[in-house]
């Protein structure tokens, strides 16, 4: 179903119906609402480059950061494809705080990373806090030793690009333990001594995401607080759903990036715009210009589709469990990487085209309209594009599926 270009005004009242009573259309409801909030100072706070802790705290109390807990531990108990949706949504309004849920919301399907007991108390102690995730778990830098000591053990390593770690509760760590060699994951509460920000993130754009640096160093942890984990093992489930749901929630975004730039242009061209050399009576009624717009919505909305089945493949793939089969696995990998290629080329496409629609006066640095480019910029260089590309390709010609691992 095609959705509405202007945003409706929601009920207010899907704020007061309990967590595990809301529906989908209600969860949808307050993200509309939070979303026009956020969208109407966007571009201050992009200017300033505000810190997004008040905007974090209403998604806090608006319960939107409990919504992948499952409903028997306390949370929301949404589906994959919800999520997505709610993602996208946050990124048109804020690419920062769009990416910060993102990572928020895979990080607590990643929950079952952890054994399953230190699982259910995590998932209950996240959904009654409301607290927020993160992760220091960049793969291309050096492993986090995790050495042990009397009484427990010691962290100790430096990970780049921990996006939204300044403002998590807990971080998922993963390290490797130097007595077993065994790969382990840590839920670390921020509050541990030893725990460092680099102050080191200085990006062409999600400069409010923070996503610098950061450093343990001999952060002490309870022997009961590791969980084993198989980060490769093609029949291990948590880690087979690992890269889908990342780079699904990633595609969710990019395209959430372009629909928060056609709709800036909308607005602009409606308020401010003005038509070429008498070619028509107003902007919005100029030929070239509603050619314009026809080609950056179809574009977006053919990348959404894609996006939005390959969510879709992601939540059959995360409900079928232990029972899920490596073929299942390889074409949900595949669909997953053909949307997000595609969503990263519509939304550089789009967030640069509409400079063409709205004219020079757009490019006034008080409109800040560039955020949307530069956050897609940024964040679409995660992991090469070309290599996506070689692994649908390697699909399509060979019939072979990518393997489990920290990209694929």
């Amino acid at each position: 179903m095609t959705r509405p270009l202007r945003k409706t005004e929601p009920a207010p009242d899907a704020f007061a119906i309990p967590l595990q009573a809301r529906t989908p259309d209600d969860w949808l409801a307050i993200t509309r609402l939070l979303a026009a909030d956020f969208a109407s100072h966007a571009a201050e706070r992009e200017r300033s480059k505000a810190s997004p802790l008040p905007q974090l705290d209403q998604i806090r109390a608006s319960g939107l950061s409990v919504l992948m807990i499952p409903k028997e531990n306390g949370g929301g108990g949404a589906d994959w494809p919800l999520a997505t949706r709610i993602i996208h949504d946050l990124a048109a309004a804020d690419g920062s705080l769009g990416v910060l849920f993102a990572y928020h919301s895979f990080n607590s399907v990643h929950l079952r990373r952890l054994s399953p007991e230190r699982r259910s108390a995590a998932e209950r102690e996240v959904a009654a806090k409301r607290l927020w995730l993160s992760g220091i778990a960049n793969p291309r830098d050096g492993e986090i030793s995790i050495a042990p000591v009397e009484g427990g053990f010691l962290l100790n390593g430096r990970k780049s690009f921990c996006t939204g770690a300044l403002f998590a509760d807990r971080l998922s760590v993963s390290g490797r333990r130097t007595d077993t060699g065994d790969i382990v994951r840590v839920l670390l509460p921020t509050d541990r001594t030893g725990i460092a920000y680099g102050n080191d993130w200085d990006s062409l754009g999600l400069q409010r995401t923070e996503s610098g640096s950061f450093t343990l160093s001999d952060v002490r942890i309870a022997a009961d607080e590791i969980s084993a984990v198989r980060p490769n093992d093609e029949t291990d489930h948590a880690a087979s759903i690992h890269v889908p749901v990342n780079q699904s929630a990633f595609t969710a975004f990019y395209l959430g990036f372009a629909r928060g730039a056609v709709d800036a242009a909308r607005d602009y061209v409606q308020q401010h715009g003005r038509p070429w050399d008498g070619a028509a009576r107003s902007q919005t009624e100029e030929p070239l210009i509603l050619v314009q717009f026809g080609q950056a919505w179809s574009a977006y909305r053919a990348a959404l589709a894609l996006a939005e089945r390959a969510a879709e493949s992601v939540q059959e793939l995360i409900a079928a469990g232990p029972r899920f089969t490596a073929r299942q696995r390889g074409d949900t990998a595949i669909e997953v990487a053909a949307a997000k290629t595609q969503a990263i080329k519509v939304s550089l496409e789009v967030t640069a085209a509409i400079f063409d629609i709205m004219g020079a006066r757009a490019t006034g640095n008080r409109w800040a309209f560039d955020r949307f480019w530069r956050d897609a910029r940024t964040h679409s260089l995660h992991d090469p594009l070309a290599y996506k590309l070689k692994e649908v390709g390697d699909f399509v010609l060979n019939g072979r599926h990518p393997p489990v691992g920290p990209y694929t």
